[in-house]
């Protein structure tokens, strides 16, 4: 109860320390249906591999189907400390499958949605969640990549017309429409 958005602490993940902020309190719902998650956390930056979307050019199944949600996230999980690791437990994500469709992921670890880091939406489909604390309060969008400015992933779909997926560019904006170029993962996760 006595940390508050934007506290942060060390992890180590693979050998390598990263800083773990607080992005919000009580935001989250576990999967289970079982409540809401007290805390949720974010990589300060992003973690020390670049990885695309998916492996080939395509968008199908989008967020869910995606080699990041069932592949590379997965093997980052592996990494992370044993009390992390059995800690975090599956929140419920919204994803636009379509335009117009929305799907619900459980995920343990996972990125943000565009209207979840910038609370408004320029590429992606509405019904993705809410803005967290953390970037309502004017947390900084901008990441780095192994000391050096970053472009990261966003869990949402581009569906302003180039297709792809949503990412945050270097100097903190949303764009949209690559799928297997190798951004910045920025993670998060609840216990």
């Amino acid at each position: 109860s006595t940390w508050v958005v934007g506290d942060s602490m060390p992890m180590t993940i693979g050998g390598t320390d990263y800083q773990v902020d607080i992005i919000g309190k009580s935001h989250d719902d576990y999967y289970d249906g079982s409540g809401k998650a007290p805390l949720t956390f974010q990589l300060h930056d992003c973690y020390g591999t670049g990885y695309g979307m998916n492996d080939t050019e395509t968008v199908v199944g989008g967020w869910k189907n995606s080699k990041m949600r069932t592949e590379y996230l997965p093997s980052i999980l592996a990494l992370m400390p044993e009390s992390v690791k059995n800690g975090i437990r599956e929140v419920s994500k919204k994803n636009a499958a379509t335009s117009s469709s929305i799907v619900t992921s459980a995920d343990k670890l996972f990125l943000l949605s565009e209207i979840e880091i910038f609370g408004s939406r320029t590429i992606s489909a509405a019904g993705e969640g809410t803005q967290y604390s953390y970037y309502t309060s004017g947390g900084s969008t901008k990441k780095a990549m192994n000391g050096a400015a970053a472009t990261w992933w966003q869990r949402s779909q581009n569906f302003a017309g180039a297709g792809g997926f949503g990412f945050v560019g270097q100097q903190g904006g949303t764009n949209g429409g690559d799928i297997t170029n190798l951004y910045g993962v920025s993670f998060a996760f609840c216990f």
